[in-house]
Order: C-alpha cells, then structure tokens, then sequence
C-alpha cells in the first residue's frame, strides 16, 4: 500500500507550508519581489490538501468504521488540543489576535478559547485542523460516493466554487479546498490509467508551463497573492509534482528527505512556533526583522525544517509510538 512518489511528495508540500510562512520572519523593501515569491511559495495548503485525497482514496479499504475516527481523534484532533495550549493562552492573555472581530475581547475566557479551538485561529497554520475534521467527519459519504464516476465529473464544478468561496471560518475552508480534495481522490482512483500519462516528460512540461502561466497572470493582472488565480496554479502544481515524482519514483533514495516526509505532520504542528520565537529573539537582538534576499529566505526555511525536524524526532525517541498523540508524528 505504500507510495513512495506520494510519501517524497509529503516533504515537499511540507516544504512549501514553511517556506510561505517563512517570507514573513523578513522584511521585503521591494514589492515585487516579494509578491513574486509568495505567488510561488504561499498557498501551499493545496498541495497537502492534495495529497490528504489521495491518501484517503487509496486507503479507503481501511478507513471503516470507529477504527479510522479513532486514528484521527489520537493521532490529530488530540495533538492539536495540546500544541494550541501555548498559543491560546498567549491570545486570551497577552496578544490579541487580528483574526478576530471587532468586541471579540469582551467576551468571557471561556468563550474564546472555544472559538480558537474550532476556528484555529490562534496560531497561523492550525485553521487547517478544524477544517479538515469536516472531511474526517464526512469520510463516510466520500466512500460512498467514490464507488462511482458522479462526484469525480463535477470536479470542474467544484474547482469553480473553490475560486468564488474564499477561505475563512472551518465551514468556508473547506468549500474552499473540496475540489481539491476530490482531485486527489480521483488521481488516486484512476492511478493505473493517469500515472503512465501525467509521468510523460512532455505533460510534466505542459503542467510546468502552466504553473508558470498562472502565476504570471496573477503577478500582472493582479494585486494579490492569494487569489483564485493562485488556487488554480497550485491545483496545476499538484498535478506538475505528482508527474515528476512518479517519474522518478526509482531514484528517490534519501533517508533525510523521507524521514522529513514521515515528520511532516509534526513539523505543520510546531513550525510557527519556531518561527515567531525566531523573528521575536531577532527583533530583541537587532532591534529589526532583517531585509528579505532569496538567500536569506532559503536559510530561514532550511533552519525552521532542521530545527522543527530535530525536535520531532527528540519527542519520537522519548515517548515512541506516543509521539503521534503529541505532535502528531
């Protein structure tokens, strides 16, 4: 049951979910560079939401049952209550969330830590885990409908929905990020027939230049980065690394980049609070965030990957298999 073109593909979309949160331990003076990267860097949910499809899909002969809510109450919604402590503590407490409201702060302690807990909203990444317990939640009726062809034909259906409802609140998320998900269901479904075309040099190149395509149009003819525009492109960047890493399945032989595959859902948990602990010791050193450079931002994503993948495997080697009802991996 193992892929191991879709477990190196785990480390890299990892990779990017760092590196977009990364661009914002520096200081860009030019705009246009720094809208370039994040147009290329940011957004990198999609391709883990990508590979959470594929994953269920191919796993769906074992995914009955309590046996699979289990899982996912151990080894994701319980490290999510304990890594958030710090986090919601500090947000009740000490620094109020711009994520918020307006009169949010009026209300009891108890009521905020409710709706940090199921929005996520108290630490930059962790909106993530509410939303994705909807799709744990719904699992049962993804199963169902992937016995047949309907749901994977409204995919383009979807994709047009992704690009009208925008994330925010759990709910929007994941209306947001369905179509996505069936995506990767549906090249996980149909692997046998899609792997030997989506592997060939010219569509790799194809999706490549589409890639590049997108995100021309979205640094031209817009002033965001995270447009649809950007959800399209990634979508594109799903397809483009899955070809590639099909392709040369074979030759993926690194233990470091598997072990950080294996590590990645840890890594997700606690990489924001190395970052924001990075950027408040540098503040207090230098009295500034240091100018952003490509070299730099490369040196701030290794570091955080290196740092966060570190202490993962400290926790693994001290509490074994309970590490993943810790940190998740």
């Amino acid at each position: 049951m193992f892929l191991g073109y879709i477990h190196y593909f785990r480390a890299l979309a990892i990779t990017f979910i760092v590196a977009g949160h990364s661009i914002d331990a520096l200081v860009w003076n030019n705009e246009d560079v720094e809208r370039l990267i994040r147009i290329f860097l940011s957004n990198g949910s999609v391709l883990f939401v990508f590979i959470a499809g594929y994953l269920f899909q191919h796993l769906s002969n074992k995914l009955r049952g309590m046996r699979y809510f289990s899982s996912k109450v151990k080894n994701v919604i319980l490290p999510y209550f304990l890594i958030s402590i710090p986090a919601i503590i500090i947000s009740v407490t000490i620094f109020e969330q711009d994520r918020v409201w307006s009169g949010f702060y009026e209300k009891s302690i108890w009521e905020q830590v409710v709706f940090f807990y199921l929005s996520g909203a108290h630490l930059a990444p962790l909106w993530f885990i509410p939303m994705i317990c909807i799709f744990y939640l719904i699992s049962p009726l993804l199963l169902e409908l992937d016995k047949g062809r309907l749901i994977y034909v409204m995919i383009p259906v979807f994709i047009v929905i992704s690009c009208i409802v925008g994330r925010g609140l759990p709910h929007h998320s994941f209306v947001h990020f369905l179509s996505v998900y069936l995506l990767g269901m549906y090249f996980s479904k149909y692997k046998a027939e899609i792997n030997p075309v989506i592997s060939q040099v010219s569509v790799i190149g194809l999706t490549l230049w589409l890639v590049i395509g997108l995100a021309m149009v979205e640094f031209l003819f817009t002033t965001a980065t995270m447009s649809h525009w950007n959800y399209l492109q990634k979508l594109s960047m799903s397809v483009f690394f899955l070809g590639l890493f099909i392709r040369y399945n074979e030759h993926l032989t690194s233990k470091f980049v598997s072990r950080l595959a294996d590590n990645s859902f840890g890594i997700f948990f606690i990489h924001s609070y190395a970052l924001t602990s990075g950027k408040i010791l540098y503040e207090r050193s230098f009295g500034s965030l240091a100018d952003g450079n490509a070299v730099l931002l490369i040196g701030v994503i290794g570091g955080t990957l290196i740092l966060c993948f570190y202490l993962i495997e400290m926790i693994r080697s001290m509490f074994g298999k309970r590490s993943r009802m810790l940190v998740g991996s």
